[in-house]
């Protein structure tokens, strides 16, 4: 019953900083989580979800719930640092991805040259990259509900599912491009609750459509999978750099931050993956 309690608080403490991060836009909550190694368990829980629905339902709700939180409360308090120090904040991340990226190499398995596994690491960047050629405000659903929309919020969904699952894909970034970003918030903290159910409900429809395909790839295809995701995540470096300080203090901050995000990975990963992997 303790171990139980303890392996339910780490999963809150783990949500809790995903929700807090991934309003940044830019930052992908799939690439946090896989950071946290908490990410093939998410994907393996809602897949067979059913299998085990009590143990699987009870760690969905407890990640879900601490990751709104995260998202409501000390999520404004990092985007203020990042509107204050954005420089420093933006190397801190920088540094993070840059420390999972080890982690992400072990779990493709890989023990030597794979041409598919290569060719799946730059589709990956290239699928970041094409984002930027999708304008924002591309929908307009930033005002009241209508049912003229329904078909707007149903594409909305698709696409911020994809955001959920797919690592380096931001959710925050995706809101951008649709041109809701800061009305998602504002609902989120007011509880809007009509405006939050339209997004809410198609977005996971799509979610539990797309999480066994992404399920099945994982276990079939790791080594390509993983790879795709290395590439996800290396590309998703682009939306979060936001240049090179000019004054000496600055650079100082930065290297600090970039040192700092690589050993968090590092000390998370190596703490929480001993513990994981024990079981």
């Amino acid at each position: 019953m303790q171990k139980s309690v303890k392996e339910h608080a780490v999963y809150a403490l783990k949500g809790f900083t995903i929700g807090s991060l991934m309003t940044v836009p830019g930052v992908s909550g799939g690439t946090l989580a896989i950071i946290l190694n908490i990410y093939d368990k998410l994907v393996s829980a809602v897949a067979n979800l059913f299998s085990n629905f009590k143990r699987n339902f009870i760690f969905l709700l407890t990640v879900g719930i601490s990751l709104l939180l995260g998202m409501v409360t000390l999520s404004k308090l990092i985007l203020l640092a990042l509107n204050y120090v954005p420089i420093p904040v933006s190397w801190f991340f920088i540094g993070s991805i840059a420390g999972s990226i080890p982690m992400l190499f072990r779990k493709t398995g890989l023990r030597k040259f794979s041409f598919s596994a290569l060719l799946c690491a730059l589709g990956g960047i290239v699928c970041v990259f094409l984002l930027d050629f999708i304008p924002e405000g591309i929908l307009e659903l930033s005002g009241g509900f209508s049912p003229v929309q329904i078909p707007a919020f149903c594409i909305c969904g698709i696409a911020l599912a994809i955001a959920v699952i797919v690592p380096g894909v931001s959710f925050s970034h995706m809101l951008v491009i649709f041109g809701i970003y800061e009305r998602f918030y504002t609902a989120l903290s007011s509880l809007d609750i009509v405006f939050l159910l339209c997004v809410g409900i198609p977005t996971a429809i799509a979610l539990l459509a797309l999480i066994r395909l992404f399920d099945f790839l994982l276990k079939k295809y790791p080594a390509q999978s993983y790879s795709a995701i290395l590439g996800f995540v290396i590309a998703s470096v682009k939306d979060i750099y936001v240049g090179i300080p000019s004054d000496t203090i600055m650079i100082i901050a930065s290297v600090a931050a970039l040192l700092c995000g690589i050993a968090a990975v590092f000390a998370v990963t190596g703490i929480f993956t001993k513990k994981q992997e024990s079981k």
